[in-house]
Parts: C-alpha cells; structure tokens; sequence
C-alpha cells in the first residue's frame, strides 16, 4: 500500500532474490493499479558506536557477521563470496570453460598487441592464466612463460594437446616442445608463487574484476610489481561498466552475479549420488546443480552457475595504483567493453 515499509529479514534477506520490478503497473483484483515511486534501502553498513563502520569479518558462516579487526580478521584473506562465487565456480566448469571458450582461443587484442612489442627472450607471467590460452601468443612472440592460477582444474586444461585448435593457439613447429609442457603453479594473486624481481614483464587479463574488496585488488597489483623486474611493464585488464551499444553484456550495478550455463555432461560430482539411477524423478541438471551447490534451468537441462564481477568505471583501475608508489600508469584506456592499463615498474 501506499506510504507503507516492507523490511525483508532472515531467508527473505540472505537467500531470496529480490526486485523492485519494471512494469508501471500492478493488477489486484481484476484492477489496474499505477505504479507510484518506490525506493530500495540496502542496509550494507554496520555502524559502531562511535559513529564509524565495522569491518566486515570474513568467514565460512553465512549471512557474514560484523566485528572488530582483533578478531583476527584480515583484509586479505578471501571472502566467502570469492570462494563461493568465483574458486568453487572455475573448479566446476573448468572442462566446459576450456571446451568453449579456450579452445575458440579469441584473445583480448590489446593484450595480444602487449605480447607482440615484448623483447624476445623475456619471461613473461600470466597471473590468472586459467587455462593458458595465451601461452601460444607468448610463445610465438620468442619469450617464455609462466602461469599461474587459483584454479588447479583450468591448470590442468593447459596441459592439454589438440588436433585442432583456433589460429590463435597455433604454436610453430620451434615452439611445439614448450607447449606439451607449459611452466604452470597453483597460487593466489594474493601472495605469488614466483621469486621477486623474476620476470621481465606481467599480464593478468580479465582477474581483476573476480576480487571483490579494494584491499584485494591492490594487494594483486602490489604483486605483480613486486614479480617484475625494475622497468618491466604489467598489462592489466578487467570488464568495464560501460559497455558498447551493440554488446550483449550489460550491468545494472558494478557488483553483479553473472551466470554461467553449464551442460550437467561436461561437471563432475561423486558418483555415489547416483545420477540417472535412483534419482529418476530428477533431471541430471537438478541433481548436479545440488551436488555443486548451484541453480538449474530445467527446461534446458543446464546447471546456472553464478560468477562474482566487479565492473570497473572510467578511471578506477588508474586509481587503485595511486596508492602503490612501486609503479606508474604508462597507458590506460577502454578498449572492446574492458578497461586496460600498462604499468611500469619503478
């Protein structure tokens, strides 16, 4: 009604999903009611007494709680969402990731371009390499690379050799050896399993809008400068906000849960649930997405997996470097519905 307050808590706050829906009208009983202004508060902040917000405290429970840093809370540590939403999410999809987006091998092209003015013979780190699509252009560019990833499922995609590949993951007949036996580690952006100052020069493509905090996503930053040697540059790029007119991504906020439709044929789940076999009432969709705790679309048979993104605006990827005197902004821009920028290691 009108001049009225709906305050949604417990599973209708935490676990349902909520709108303030388009349409300019409501129907209630046989009657066309026009729609008046309404407003959505979400309360994200918690207040301590001294007028200040409580640090959030990151951990298994869910909802999250709010307290104080003394606790043992650290700003680095990963974020429920981003194991849930983003490690968990890769972990699962990886083969269908590799079957349809890596095996059609379609690079960034400024990163490609980035690849291709870098001095033959340098080593190159791919931080967030997935499942290495961009080795081959690392590669053919006379330079060696090494990858890493949270995700030891994509990792072990890259180890992968097909007769069939996209030109972009062509590799020439001097490079074939280097990828039946890609460089690759498991780690977190957050703490690099490579030597300081080891690397002649960095990528991290399309990882940056996976973390979820600013603390995070300088901390990566702080790292791939400190794994490049002094005058080395960093490529980095990550989904923009603002997208073309013609895109099919658009975002209604910076913090989105983008879907990922996944064929139940290429997960994996224990086989002791028995898909096909005593869950006949259910379709293999429905029973997988239980098993890897995630939606279903049963009328297509798929399993709806949700990734966490962060969507950069113009201008917040530059900022983010503002606090990390070790580099300098050398390039910056937006380029194919993504924000790109160059870095230079002081």
């Amino acid at each position: 009604p009108r001049r009225s307050l709906l305050f949604m808590a417990g599973d209708a706050r935490y676990k349902w999903e909520h709108m303030i829906v388009s349409r300019m009208t409501d129907t209630h009983c046989g009657k066309i009611i026009r729609r008046g202004k309404r407003i959505s508060l979400t309360l994200r902040t918690a207040l301590g007494l001294d007028g200040n917000p409580l640090p959030l405290i990151c951990d298994n429970k869910y909802p999250l709680v709010w307290g104080h840093a003394e606790n043992g809370f650290s700003p680095l540590a990963t974020p429920l969402c981003e194991k849930k939403h983003v490690h968990a999410v890769y972990d699962a999809i990886a083969t269908q990731w590799h079957h349809t987006r890596g095996r059609r091998g379609v690079l960034w092209p400024g990163a490609t371009t980035f690849l291709r003015d870098i001095p033959i013979g340098s080593i190159v780190a791919d931080i967030g390499c997935g499942d290495g699509k961009y080795f081959p252009a690392i590669w053919e560019a006379g330079c060696y690379v090494i990858g890493t990833d949270i995700s030891l499922p994509l990792l072990e995609t890259s180890r992968n050799v097909y007769d069939e590949v996209p030109d972009s993951r062509l590799v020439s007949e001097k490079y074939h050896h280097l990828r039946n036996r890609p460089a690759v580690a498991a780690g977190d952006c957050m703490s690099l399993p490579l030597q300081s100052k080891s690397c002649d020069a960095a990528i991290c493509i399309a990882v940056l809008h996976h973390l979820s905090t600013v603390e995070r996503r300088t901390r990566c930053i702080e790292e791939l400068a400190r794994v490049v040697k002094k005058g080395g540059l960093i490529n980095i790029q990550a989904w923009a906000m603002e997208q073309e007119d013609s895109s099919r991504r658009k975002f209604a906020s910076n913090d989105v849960f983008v879907p990922f439709n996944a064929q139940p044929k290429h997960l994996k789940i224990d086989e002791t649930v028995g898909v096909g076999t005593e869950h006949e009432t259910k379709s293999n969709a429905e029973v997988y997405s239980r098993a890897l705790d995630a939606e279903y679309d049963d009328e297509k048979g798929l399993v709806v997996f949700k990734r966490y993104c962060h969507l950069y605006r113009k201008g917040e990827l530059e900022h983010l470097v503002d606090a990390i005197p070790s580099v300098e902004v050398v390039d910056s821009g937006f380029e194919t519905g993504n924000y790109f920028m160059i870095l230079r290691v002081l």
